[in-house]
């Protein structure tokens, strides 16, 4: 997960009230000393600055595994938002998009930031954020260069804001030299598992040989190349100049200059000194990956070792790299029967993760066009308790006599204990829940070929328990901003 070195930077340029020097502190990749600030700041800051310093506060604690302290810190932050419930819906998808990606739940993780990403009436800075959380689960799950398109959209939305008249994106120029490491650090992982020596990695060169077959080998790509490593030679920021030099030495050891490795090892102990845990595991795999590539098996053990007894490396891609590199090794040592049987594992869990990947991809895959709601994500920013009454809403979504008492008493709960939950959590209360997901159960019977008329808009709307045709249409119109036959008509 080495996209986690990232996170933190991209929160605060996201943030609006940053504490003064916390921006400063990270481009520097004082991580630690961060922490300890951003905490100090959390319990002394006042009221203006409360909500933004217990968000960067959750944000690093959901960096550095603590989930419990980061879930609370989060349910403080999002109780100071005053603005629009807009922004309460926009900062939870966000917080449970973080804590989902961290948890290993892809899936959710990849809803909830393409919520985000879907919503138009968003500010430059939560689009850039959102966009760069789906990149980071498109990256966990192996789509190089599905996170390059996205990463083309958050440029893009860089260059416009610089263009005259638009409101100034503020730190532009580091969300640039962020566009730029980015960038370069995909190209490292692309030039890195292409590698002749690595081409019986299949989960990834089943991704990456498909993409580049459909592309001609031109010299334009070869300018792109060139370009991309400008661009990140160009970048001042300490923390990230750190990691373009990583990423050099990734290159050298894999291409057979094992003296490269004594840097890159100081790098891994600067992550461990600073507490990054999962960030220090994607370090130890790139690090043998690039062993194995350049012929350093040795190294590659030694960067293995560590992981064998962390009950964090039994998850998906993390198990997946892992269980690779330990089958290399053992082969280039001989022992065969060992190899053979840790591939026969490496193989099963490629298989586990790429079944997991077509449902993590599918808000993805079908942004463009895509009308079925987000049960996971919308279920997952819900307290724990209150979950069983978004389950039972869902269940009981067709039913006209459906109430938000009948629903507060399935769970134990009074109606204001409810409605308080859904608004903190959703920004929405459960009767604005239960009308949106019946307009998008409605929607989604329109758009079927098979239905036409006005007659059928009134079934299909008697089947989500819509009966009265003024509540259809005034409801449907303020969803979509259509008619209901207006979308017939598409």
């Amino acid at each position: 997960m080495f996209s986690s070195l990232y996170f933190p930077l991209v929160s605060t340029l996201a943030c609006e009230s940053a504490p003064p020097g916390h921006l400063a502190m990270l481009r520097d990749g004082r991580i630690a000393e961060t922490v300890s600030y951003t905490n100090r700041c959390a319990e002394q800051c006042e009221d203006d600055e409360a909500f933004g310093c217990m968000q960067l506060q959750a944000d690093l604690q959901t960096m550095l595994g603590i989930d419990v302290d980061a879930e609370d810190s989060y349910r403080e932050a999002q109780k100071m938002i005053r603005q629009s419930r807009r922004d309460v819906r926009a900062a939870s998808c966000r917080n449970t998009g973080w804590q989902a990606f961290f948890r290993h739940r892809l899936g959710t993780a990849m809803a909830c930031f393409m919520s985000i990403v879907d919503d138009t009436r968003l500010e430059a800075r939560q689009a850039m954020e959102g966009r760069f959380g789906a990149l980071c689960v498109l990256l966990e799950l192996g789509q190089l260069h599905e996170a390059g398109d996205l990463l083309d959209e958050l440029e893009a939305i860089v260059d416009t804001c610089a263009q005259p008249g638009e409101a100034p994106l503020q730190d532009a120029a580091v969300w640039r030299e962020l566009v730029a490491t980015l960038r370069y650090d995909l190209a490292t992982q692309q030039e890195l598992r292409t590698a002749a020596q690595l081409a019986d990695h299949v989960y990834w060169q089943s991704g990456l040989t498909a993409r580049l077959n459909t592309r001609p080998r031109t010299d334009s790509r070869n300018d792109h190349a060139s370009q991309t490593a400008q661009l990140a030679a160009r970048v001042g920021s300490p923390l990230l100049r750190a990691r373009i030099d990583y990423l050099d030495g990734l290159r050298r050891l894999a291409g057979g200059q094992r003296e490269a490795a004594d840097a890159l090892i100081a790098h891994l102990n600067w992550a461990i000194a600073n507490s990054l845990y999962a960030y220090q595991y994607a370090v130890r795999l790139e690090i043998a990956l690039a062993g194995l590539a350049g012929g350093a098996t040795q190294l590659a053990e030694t960067m293995l070792a560590p992981l064998a007894a962390d009950r964090r490396v039994a998850h998906g891609h993390c198990q997946l790299e892992y269980l690779y590199c330990l089958a290399k090794t053992r082969a280039a040592q001989g022992r065969d029967q060992e190899s053979v049987q840790l591939y026969s594992r490496y193989a099963l869990a490629a298989m586990q993760c790429l079944r997991e990947a077509s449902a993590a991809l599918a808000p993805f895959a079908h942004r463009a066009n895509r009308v079925t709601e987000q049960l996971d994500d919308v279920g997952a920013r819900l307290p724990a308790k209150y979950r069983r009454a978004y389950r039972y809403l869902m269940e009981n979504l067709e039913r006209s006599d459906l109430s938000v008492r009948e629903v507060a008493a399935e769970i134990g709960v009074t109606e204001r204990a409810l409605q308080s939950a859904f608004k903190n959590s959703l920004g929405s209360t459960p009767t604005e829940i239960i009308r949106q997901k019946r307009m998008q159960r409605i929607r989604a019977e329109l758009q079927r070929e098979s239905v036409h008329g006005e007659p059928s808009v009134l079934c299909a709307a008697s089947r989500w328990g819509v009966q009265n045709r003024s509540t259809l249409v005034n409801g449907y119109r303020r969803q979509f901003n259509e008619a209901p036959s207006d979308t017939l008509k598409r």
